[in-house]
């Protein structure tokens, strides 16, 4: 995938994080969503595997001004060892 234009489908990634020795499963997803207030927003779930999960939701006019925040948290999972497992 290449992060540098935003794609016109792009809906969503995936990310998971299994490091058995650090009891680490984990799981991020990052996602444009269309909302009824604004024209869009970036919609970010992440937590522990069958436990918690925190939303969080930042509104942005468009996906091409959203598109640098969710080209640098695509980077910063990567770095932090988080694989791509679906996208969409």
């Amino acid at each position: 995938m290449d992060f540098e234009q935003a794609p016109d489908d792009f809906g969503y990634i995936v990310f998971d994080r299994t490091d058995r020795e650090a009891d680490a499963r984990r799981f991020y997803m990052i996602a444009w969503q269309a909302t009824l207030v604004d024209d869009g927003a970036v919609v970010r779930t992440f937590g522990r595997k069958g436990r918690w999960k925190r939303v969080i939701t930042t509104p942005y006019p468009s996906l091409q001004a959203a598109w640098p925040f969710i080209r640098a948290t695509v980077k910063t999972r990567l770095r932090h060892h988080y694989r791509i497992v679906e996208s969409g």
